[in-house]
């Protein structure tokens, strides 16, 4: 019987602790959020340029990005240089559902700060991948873009804050659209 008490307040304790615990590695003092992307448009994917037959392009799929910054136990923003006021944004991923392009990756360094809101733009393609898409498309193949970003939040120094992510989703039209630009 001292046994079975014995295991039960081990149980107990154990449950308590965790139930009582703070900060995690998966925690964060401030939440990184998609605003928009493309201005909350879909993205038109030109695979060529043609307008003019002396000057044929791959056009380069960028789009603007809006990131926020919300205090993770809400109430009022930190003020600007204080320890955890701003995010930075340090890279990104997207991926295609279904596959009409590779995922891509890339850096970033944008700086998003407590409260507000920064703006920046990344490219969701190789352009690489469209030329070999010409021959082979024959309507408008429709995805969605997942697109992931990372960063970190920024302390008093280097990259020593808590890890952050945040997940949009944009729908991305692939065609030879006429060279009319549509984004």
């Amino acid at each position: 019987m001292k046994t079975v008490v014995r295991f039960t307040l081990v149980l107990l304790t154990v449950a308590a602790s965790l139930g009582m615990s703070g900060c995690t590695d998966e925690s964060s003092r401030a939440v990184l959020t998609v605003v928009s992307l493309n201005g909350g448009n879909t993205y038109y994917s030109d695979l060529i340029n043609e307008a003019d037959s002396m000057h044929v392009y791959i056009p380069v799929d960028e789009i603007a990005v809006e990131l926020g910054n919300i205090p993770n136990a809400g109430g009022d923003p930190l003020a600007p240089g204080s320890p955890f006021s701003e995010i930075v944004v340090t890279g990104f991923s997207v991926t295609y559902t279904p596959a009409v392009f590779a995922p891509v990756s890339g850096g970033m360094n944008l700086r998003v700060p407590s409260g507000g809101t920064a703006e920046g733009s990344i490219t969701i393609s190789n352009p690489s991948e469209k030329a070999a898409l010409l021959g082979s498309l024959s309507t408008t193949a429709t995805a969605t873009a997942t697109i992931t970003f990372t960063g970190y939040n920024h302390i008093n120094g280097g990259n020593n804050g808590d890890h952050v992510t945040a997940v949009g989703r944009l729908t991305v039209q692939v065609d030879n659209f006429g060279d009319a630009d549509v984004n």
